[in-house]
């Protein structure tokens, strides 16, 4: 039986419907996946938005809620290398959340005074000097791009790279009609925190976009990325874990929300159900910095490894 994973991770990344389109890899930890053995991971992310910018030359609607269906395969060859492919499925629709984001944000102490756009409404408008950049009014779903990553031990540090390959639709905001190329250096370890078990990890990276069909004039060629991760094992199955995820802009527009760098925050947990090999994962995000990532995104997961 494969051993069980320490330094684990809530496998997010940016859901802003303008963004997701993009390669930016899901956050993942310096650790390869066991010898010989086979990961499969189905998630699930629901993120929401609710913003209307105006700002001298540029308008902006977002009023949205994104949901992706993702499903990852990785295998681990030898020692030190791993592959790896996520196939997504993404709605972007008017959605649900709204009320219930106004009473979460209400019961921790957060303002809901960003949060500009009509309730449990979908649109997604961005017009600049007066020209429509791009429109989409009517809820639309689809396979989006699809993502093959590897990765390569390297004395303590791990290099992760992925290829996002054109498969979705970027007049639907399912895929940026390009490819897009990921690198970046990872690394971590364990400590111990109160007598239990604190694994952490951290990576930076660059992403380098193609020429896409998401308002090719104004998307820039190269994004920096960075993130860091603590997990703290709480029992011998249940775990606590924290991490923060930053990118840079996309865009050059001045509205933070399309045009800025962002910070992400989750926490949350994981179960390991060790005699099923399985590791189940819920994490709420929020962005702590006002930049272009959804206020307040949800995830949950299955990992399935050593198969």
């Amino acid at each position: 039986m494969a051993d069980q994973p320490t330094a684990e991770a809530f496998p997010l990344r940016s859901h802003n419907p303008f963004l997701q389109v993009f390669g930016l890899p899901s956050f993942r930890t310096h650790e390869l996946i066991a010898p010989g053995g086979v990961d499969v991971t189905l998630g699930y992310d629901v993120a929401n938005d609710a913003d209307d910018a105006n700002r001298s030359s540029e308008v902006l609607i977002i009023d949205a809620e994104s949901q992706t269906l993702n499903l990852s395969l990785r295998r681990r060859f030898g020692e030190k290398f791993e592959v790896g492919i996520d196939v997504p499925y993404i709605r972007h629709s008017g959605g649900y959340l709204d009320s219930l984001i106004y009473n979460f944000h209400n019961a921790v102490d957060r303002s809901n005074s960003r949060r500009d756009g009509p309730g449990d409404q979908f649109r997604l408008l961005f017009e600049r000097d007066g020209v429509t950049q791009f429109d989409l009014a009517t809820p639309v779903a689809g396979i989006g791009d699809i993502q093959l990553t590897g990765a390569i031990r390297l004395g303590k540090a791990t290099l992760r790279g992925g290829i996002k390959a054109p498969t979705g639709d970027a007049a639907r905001l399912t895929g940026s009609g390009a490819a897009d190329f990921s690198l970046g250096v990872h690394g971590g370890g364990a400590t111990v925190l109160f007598d239990r078990d604190l694994a952490y990890a951290g990576f930076v990276g660059v992403l380098a976009l193609g020429d896409g069909d998401v308002m090719p004039g104004l998307q820039r060629s190269v994004v920096p990325y960075g993130g860091a991760a603590l997990r703290w094992h709480l029992t011998s199955r249940f775990a606590l874990a924290t991490q923060l995820y930053v990118h840079g802009a996309y865009f050059d527009i001045d509205l933070d929300k399309l045009g800025g760098s962002t910070v992400q925050l989750a926490f949350g947990g994981d179960y390991h159900f060790p005699k099923q090999r399985l590791i189940a994962r819920l994490a709420i995000a929020e962005d702590i910095r006002g930049g272009a990532v959804p206020d307040f995104a949800l995830h949950l997961s299955i990992r399935r490894y050593g198969l």
